[in-house]
């Protein structure tokens, strides 16, 4: 232990020394090996007056320590970088953990949240799960006379139902005649205008009720007379307008006020219109007899008849039996 070589492995300083002493040693005869004494060599590595220089090749010997220091170098250099790398996987193991504890902080925090989250839901469900009991409660009470109310409702549907029959069926005949009289006044109005010429107009600007009547004159049947009148706040028609305007239009629009017939005023008023173009008529008849005197030459001289001889009566100049 305390040879010269297992200095070289604690010291480079006395390296080359101590190898030498080694190799020398070591390529010495086995028998001078072992007439060699420890402190001979000792005091030979001391003095450094051995001269070994036939026995060692140096440059060998210092090419095998330059190539075993390369090799230390390596392995410490090996060593060095796998410590750094362990170190590296050390610091980034660290950081993973660092995170991984934050993130465990971070999910204790939150379940701590969620755990208060549902403590206060599961409490509000026990207050609504209480209400629903009471409900529950109140809600079989009521149920117990649930069938008397239900039995009381359906009549009372069913009464219900009846009801809307009748008035259905009421209000489907009103409908019907309330049909029936609008065809029977559009045919009457159809039938009026086809053969009397006989329409009606209402008049937005004063709010009035026209009647024209055609087919009135013989010799033009499009010719149109008109009549309006108008409904009274205090009640019945008052004359509004007239062509051709007749005098005797007012007195029997007063004679359908008193009989709150308003049909025969028109039928009147037709025959009023009658009169004037039959007068019309006679008048343009006159006038042409007129002209055709006017035209006609003068009529011959003509001798006097005698006077006609007085009859007898009867039975005068007759002899009783």
């Amino acid at each position: 232990s305390s040879s010269p070589c297992s200095k070289s492995k604690t010291s480079t300083t006395h390296a080359p020394a101590c190898v030498s002493a080694c190799v020398t040693r070591a390529r010495l005869p086995a028998a001078a090996r072992c007439f060699v004494p420890h402190r001979a060599m000792s005091a030979a590595v001391t003095t450094r007056e051995v001269d070994v220089s036939g026995v060692v090749d140096l440059d060998l010997l210092q090419g095998e320590l330059d190539a075993a220091r390369g090799q230390v170098e390596m392995w410490c250099a090996q060593r060095e970088l796998s410590m750094k790398q362990q170190v590296a996987a050390h610091k980034t193991n660290m950081m993973d953990s660092e995170e991984s504890y934050v993130r465990l902080v971070e999910k204790e925090k939150d379940l701590a949240l969620s755990g208060e989250e549902l403590a206060r839901r599961k409490e509000h469900e026990r207050g609504a799960l209480e209400s629903l009991r009471e409900e529950a409660v109140s809600a079989k009470e009521l149920g117990e006379g649930l069938p008397q109310q239900l039995l009381a409702l359906r009549e009372q549907v069913r009464n219900e139902e009846h009801e809307l029959t009748k008035r259905d069926e009421s209000l489907q005949s009103e409908a019907a005649v309330e049909q029936r009289t609008l065809d029977a006044h559009v045919t009457a109005v159809e039938a009026y205008k086809q053969r009397l010429g006989l329409r009606f107009e209402i008049n937005p600007a004063d709010e009035s009720l026209r009647f024209y009547f055609a087919k009135v004159d013989p010799t033009n049947h499009a010719r149109e007379f008109m009549v309006a009148v108008r409904v009274q706040p205090q009640g019945g028609y008052e004359l509004v307008d007239a062509d051709p305007d007749i005098e005797v239009f007012t007195a029997l629009l007063e004679q359908a006020n008193v009989s709150d017939n308003l049909s025969l005023f028109v039928r009147q008023t037709r025959l009023e219109f009658r009169k004037l173009v039959a007068a019309e008529e006679v008048a343009a008849a006159q006038r042409r007899a007129e002209a055709q005197l006017l035209e006609m030459p003068p009529l011959p001289p003509t001798e006097m008849e005698p006077a006609p001889k007085e009859l007898r009566v009867l039975g005068e100049d007759m002899v009783p039996l």
